[in-house]
């Protein structure tokens, strides 16, 4: 959920995904209940939590399933890993 802070959850969750060497995305949910500004906010602080254990920011989509923003790109990006076209 873009709206909240880091969870502690998430961060420990994406750590093991890290350590047992399993690809994945980061996908910032609701981002149309968000300001641009604080949307920017938010991923910002995101990432610079993710920086304190990762060299390299893994993928990450903004997406809003009222909208449809980002369905495309997650789409892609899915196609993408598919076909060996995108390294996670």
């Amino acid at each position: 959920d873009s709206r909240l802070a880091p969870q502690k959850i998430d961060l420990e969750f994406i750590e093991w995904l890290g350590e047992n060497n399993i690809p994945f995305s980061i996908v910032f949910t609701k981002v149309d209940k968000l300001k641009s500004g604080k949307l920017h906010s938010n991923m910002e602080m995101f990432f610079q939590k993710l920086m304190e254990q990762w060299e390299e920011l893994p993928p990450y989509f903004a997406s809003s399933s009222e909208s449809r923003l980002g369905r495309e790109e997650i789409l892609n990006g899915i196609t993408s890993i598919n076909e060996g076209r995108m390294m996670l």
